[in-house]
């Protein structure tokens, strides 16, 4: 784990406790931060950036189809 600025060595290994508790406990937080940590070294603004599902995707679109769909209907059945 790299070092942490602002933090002492002790909560720097409370902090590391943590990220080890949960790792054990949560596998897809685990999955996350690995790949968060992947990316630590890298300087782009992809860093920071989440990453979406395929099926998020299509979630959102669905709705928006849908406000959509409806959004017209209304308009049209007030004339």
């Amino acid at each position: 784990m790299s070092t942490v600025d602002g933090l002492s060595p002790h909560e720097q290994l409370i902090l590391a406790e943590i990220e080890l508790e949960l790792r054990h406990t949560e596998a897809r937080l685990a999955s996350r931060l690995s790949a968060f940590n992947a990316r630590v070294g890298e300087d782009n603004p992809q860093r920071f950036a989440s990453q979406v599902g395929n099926w998020e995707v299509v979630a959102v679109l669905g709705m928006v189809l849908l406000i959509s769909a409806l959004a017209t209907l209304l308009v049209l059945s007030c004339r």
